[in-house]
C-alpha cells in the first residue's frame, strides 16, 4: 500500500485542478474524510473542487462548512488532472455524478480510499484496507505517511475523530483495533475536540427525532425471538407524522435495537420520499448481513450492512425474511 500512497503524492503534485468525490447519500466518514483532504490541499495551494449528487445533513455543519460540496459542479468545465474518490465502496455509489461524467472519470488520474471488506477494487489505482474501521482512519494514516499531518488543525483532527467515534460505536463495535485507539490518541494531541462528536451524536436529540422513536417503539416494532431478530418497517407517513426525517433512525437501530438483549439480526426498512426503499442491518459477530445486502443492491460490513430497493415495504420484509431465514437453517 506504501507504494499506492507515494503515487498518490506524485499525483497530487502534479496536478493543478483536484477532483474530490464521495459516494450518494453520504454518512460522515464520507464527507468528513473528503473535507479533511479538501482543507490540506487548499493549504498546499492546489485548486480543489468537491462534488456529489446531494449535500451533506445539516448536522455536519458543526464541524464543517457543507457548502464545499457542490451539486452543480461542471467537471468538463472544471476538467480535473486527479480524481479522489472516499469511502465509496462500488463505483456505482459515485451516481450520477460518474454516469454522466464516464470519460472524464476514464481519461484521468483516479484514485479510490476506501476501506469496506465488499469493495470490489472498482478502479485501477485502489488504495484500499478493510483493516481500517474507517475511511477517517485509514486517510489520517495516508497523510501520516506523506508527511501531511503537519497541515491536520484542530479542525480537521475533530472531524476525522468524530467518525472513528460514529463507525466504531465509540470503540466498541469488533472493526475497533489497537491502531484506532493510537489514531484518535494522536488526533487528540492534535486538539481535536472530543466532546463535541459526543454529545452531536449520542447526547443531542430534537423533539422530532424522539416522536419518531416513540412512535416506532411503541407501534412499528417487530420481533421474532425464536429467531433472535428484531424489525421495523417504516413509511412515509410515520415521518410525516412526527415532523421527522429517514436519517434520525441511524441511531435507533445502532443505539437502540442491537443493544436488545438476546437479539442477533435487526433492521429497519423505510421509505423514501421518491418511493425507494432503504433497508439498515445490524447484527452480532454470529452472524454477516452483508451477505444478505448483497442478494440486493449495495452493501458494507459484516455487521452493519444496508441496500435499496424499488419493491414495497411488505415485499421486502418477505424477502428479507426469507434470507435470514435461510441463514439461520
Amino acid at each position: 500500500m506504501k507504494e499506492k500512497i507515494k503515487n498518490l503524492w506524485l499525483a497530487i503534485t502534479k496536478s493543478k485542478k483536484i477532483l474530490l468525490i464521495n459516494h450518494i447519500r453520504m454518512d460522515m466518514d464520507a464527507f468528513w474524510s473528503l473535507s479533511a483532504m479538501y482543507d490540506i490541499l487548499k493549504q498546499i495551494w492546489k485548486n480543489v473542487a468537491c462534488v456529489n449528487d446531494e449535500l451533506p445533513l445539516n448536522s455536519y455543519e458543526f464541524i464543517w462548512y457543507n457548502e464545499i460540496i457542490d451539486i452543480n459542479l461542471n467537471i468538463k468545465e472544471f476538467n480535473p488532472e486527479l480524481i479522489i474518490s472516499f469511502d465509496a465502496a462500488s463505483i456505482e455509489q459515485l451516481w450520477m455524478t460518474y454516469s454522466k461524467n464516464k470519460n472524464i472519470f476514464n481519461n484521468t488520474d483516479f484514485f479510490v480510499i476506501d476501506h469496506h471488506i465488499t469493495n470490489p477494487w472498482f478502479w485501477k489505482i485502489n488504495i484500499i484496507d478493510t483493516n481500517y474501521s474507517s475511511t477517517c482512519e485509514l486517510l489520517f494514516d495516508i497523510l501520516t505517511e506523506l508527511k501531511l499531518d503537519k497541515y491536520i488543525t484542530p479542525k480537521i483532527a475533530t472531524a476525522i475523530l468524530a467518525w472513528i467515534y460514529t463507525d466504531t460505536n465509540i470503540f466498541f463495535n469488533s472493526n475497533t483495533t489497537k491502531n484506532t485507539h493510537i489514531v484518535a490518541w494522536e488526533l487528540i494531541k492534535i486538539w481535536a475536540d472530543f466532546r463535541k462528536p459526543y454529545y452531536e451524536f449520542y447526547k443531542k436529540k430534537t423533539f422530532s427525532w424522539a416522536k419518531l422513536w416513540w412512535e416506532i417503539l411503541a407501534n412499528h416494532m417487530i420481533s421474532i425471538e425464536k429467531w433472535k431478530i428484531v424489525y421495523a418497517l417504516v413509511s412515509n407517513e410515520i415521518f410525516k407524522k412526527t415532523n421527522s426525517n429517514e436519517r434520525q433512525l441511524t441511531w435507533l437501530i445502532s443505539e437502540f435495537f442491537s443493544n436488545i438483549e438476546g437479539v442477533e439480526i435487526c433492521f429497519i426498512s423505510h421509505e423514501l420520499e421518491n418511493g425507494t426503499i432503504k433497508t439498515s442491518f445490524r447484527s452480532t459477530e454470529n452472524y454477516n448481513v452483508s451477505k444478505i445486502s448483497e442478494k440486493f443492491w449495495w452493501w458494507w460490513h459484516k455487521q452493519a450492512a444496508w441496500f435499496s430497493t424499488n419493491k414495497s415495504l411488505k415485499e421486502i420484509e418477505k424477502d428479507i425474511l426469507k434470507e435470514i431465514y435461510k441463514k439461520l437453517k
